[in-house]
């Protein structure tokens, strides 16, 4: 799954942005992995959480290009790494027997697409200032669709707790409980997806250097550190992979090596510093 998930970042990047498909086709892609025979019948819950993601994919297409903006990393690129990353773990579970229905599949899918709709760049000056701001977007974009309210609230919540300080109580939450499609495991998954782009080996380091570039345009003091490979190496440390999809794509083993690499590059480095003093 994570050599699969490697390949589609490469895809994304081939095209990106000079030849950029565009948000909606990334999305129709997913739905089309979710639902290859058959999509959810038109006015069920499910069909109109996905009119929303559809929805909401043409809105950022259109916000993209009348500002002419993005920042360099909570950009269209991100929400595309994160949206096909939420596809994957879905389907990891659907392959260890865990059903998914089509409500929390077609949700998953609405709350990863506007989780950072909006996004100036940058990181928020209190707890979820910029989440609150992509929530009041994406209820935006679902109120005319009639979605049942319950399912709305629970996307809401799902973006609200994205926020990065919440993370680790999101996995703590879950932390010796099975597995269920619940709103804390939803979150978990959610969390997954969103930093999973940047735990790969390959992506992740270029991934913090371009929020390191976003960073220092909004003078974050951070800025100097979460692109070099010491930032790198306390990023990994923070990580936590919760869910049975997760371990279906061996997260833990993946980012336990990069940590092992870094570290022994650290030592080397030191080493030669003190031969060159």
């Amino acid at each position: 799954m994570l050599q699969f998930y490697i390949a589609t970042l490469h895809n994304l990047r081939t095209k990106w942005p000079n030849a950029w498909p565009g948000l909606p086709v990334v999305l129709n892609a997913c739905i089309q992995r979710l639902w290859p025979h058959k999509r959810p019948e038109v006015g069920s819950t499910s069909h109109k959480l996905l009119q929303a993601a559809l929805a909401m994919a043409s809105h950022m297409e259109q916000v993209a290009q009348e500002t002419n903006y993005e920042p360099l990393y909570h950009n269209r690129l991100h929400t595309a790494d994160a949206l096909t990353a939420i596809c994957l773990l879905i389907q990891a579970l659907q392959k260890k027997n865990i059903v998914v229905d089509d409500e929390w599949a077609a949700a998953f899918l609405f709350a990863v697409i506007s989780h950072d709709v909006l996004h100036p760049g940058g990181a928020n000056g209190f707890l979820q200032e910029l989440e609150r701001r992509s929530a009041k977007e994406m209820q935006y974009i679902a109120t005319p669709l009639g979605i049942d309210v319950v399912w709305l609230q629970r996307v809401r919540e799902l973006i609200l707790r994205t926020d990065p300080t919440l993370v680790n109580g999101n996995h703590d939450k879950v932390q010796g409980v099975a597995f269920e499609m619940n709103l804390d495991w939803a979150c978990v998954l959610i969390n997954e997806a969103d930093i999973l782009a940047s735990a790969t080996s390959i992506y992740g380091p270029k991934l913090g250097q371009a929020l390191a570039q976003e960073w220092a345009l909004k003078n974050h003091p951070l800025n100097h550190v979460v692109g070099t490979p010491h930032g790198r190496l306390q990023f990994l440390s923070s990580l936590r992979f919760s869910s049975p999809a997760a371990e279906e794509f061996h997260m833990a083993h993946h980012v336990a090596e990069q940590i092992t690499s870094l570290r022994e590059e650290s030592s080397l480095r030191e080493e030669s510093s003190l031969r060159g003093a």
